[in-house]
């Protein structure tokens, strides 16, 4: 089957900005490995950052649009009344591993192209991503803060922080997790279980605890 130039444009780029960096990557890096002019980029994306952001939609759109429908599933069939903190948490960590899942190998690349923008240290980059979650964050921020009431908002959006950072590195680090495990390495659902499980309790724990950066950091020189 025939690809179509926008798609090939995007597979490039997604490959090239994963091996080098975006910023490291040009624009004709990328037509040069696509074996498109630059009429054909400024066509369909207009320029690098909209390339990327459409990168990141590609990838993103689908898991988003999963998750919503199944928060919006698990609040329909418990009236918003008796949702449980795993089940949020499911609707938030399947569609991702997933998805993973069905990227196969490009998948791959991918992750390596998330944890660059991560690691790369420029604002416009980094609001791209974040562009990509808006809605998300906003309806599962909200949906946690229904269910653990006991926690303050700030504390809410620090746990879901780390929810995301433990998740981003269990599927950058999937085969390395589970290397040593041939069990695990059988059952690849098996990791996503476990990782449900390590949040629940870190998104449930108390919040009694002394909190001050004082405290902590007594706590870890002690």
């Amino acid at each position: 089957m025939k690809v179509d130039t926008k798609t090939i444009i995007l597979d490039t780029a997604e490959r090239l900005f994963a091996d080098s960096g975006f910023i490291a990557t040009s624009l004709r890096d990328i037509t040069s490995k696509a074996n498109v002019n630059l009429a054909a980029v400024n066509y369909h994306f207009g320029t690098k950052e909209a390339l990327l952001a459409a990168v990141m939609e590609r990838r993103f759109r689908p898991i988003n649009d999963a998750r919503l429908q199944l928060l919006d599933e698990l609040e329909a069939s418990t009236n918003n009344k008796t949702i449980t903190l795993e089940g949020l948490l499911k609707a938030f960590l399947i569609p991702p591993f997933h998805q993973q899942r069905e990227w196969g190998e490009p998948g791959k690349k991918f992750l390596k192209l998330a944890g660059h923008i991560h690691g790369e240290n420029n604002e416009e980059i980094r609001l791209l991503l974040l562009k990509q979650f808006v809605t998300v964050l906003e309806r599962f921020t909200k949906a946690f803060h229904h269910v653990l009431p006991h926690l303050e908002p700030s504390e809410i959006n620090r746990r879901m922080a780390f929810l995301i950072g433990a998740m981003a590195f269990a599927m950058m680090n999937a085969e390395q997790i589970t290397a040593s495990d041939s069990k695990d390495s059988q059952q690849p659902e098996q990791l996503l279980t476990s990782l449900i499980k390590f949040c629940v309790g870190g998104m449930t724990g108390s919040d009694s605890a002394p909190t001050s950066s004082s405290a902590v950091l007594n706590g870890v020189h002690k």
